[in-house]
């Protein structure tokens, strides 16, 4: 996973981890979540949108495009539909809102493993004409 909010990191993997999911590692900002993603070879990589030196939907886009995969969740406090399109443009399996973390965290994380798409509530009437 990858914030560069160290309180944030320390809340997602406590949920993360009272669900079941093991954290491998943790990055603070874009380069190092590639750095990471390369190293350790999760199945999921949860990434803040906005990180220093490399925001979230570049490092997704690295990411699936050498590790093809791994899949990526954005988490973020964005809720505008241009970041969601230009995430899923990126290879983002996964869009979640912050302030829905605690409740769809786990189950969009399950849902990308699979293989599916999982958007926070609402976003998906927002972006479908559009995309």
């Amino acid at each position: 996973m990858a914030d560069d909010n160290a309180p944030v990191r320390r809340t997602l993997k406590a949920l993360l981890e009272r669900e079941g999911f093991m954290v491998v590692g943790e990055a603070s900002d874009g380069e190092q979540a590639v750095a990471l993603a390369h190293k350790q070879r999760p199945d999921v990589i949860l990434l803040d949108l906005s990180m220093p030196l490399l925001n979230g939907i570049e490092a997704a886009r690295q990411i699936h495009k050498t590790l093809p995969k791994t899949q990526t969740i954005i988490l973020t406090i964005h809720r505008d539909h241009h970041y969601v399109v230009k995430a899923l443009e990126a290879g983002v399996r996964g869009y979640i809102l912050k302030g829905r973390a605690a409740e769809e965290l786990a189950e969009g994380v399950h849902q990308v493993a699979e293989g599916k798409l999982f958007l926070s509530r609402g976003l998906a009437q927002k972006i479908a004409p559009k995309v």
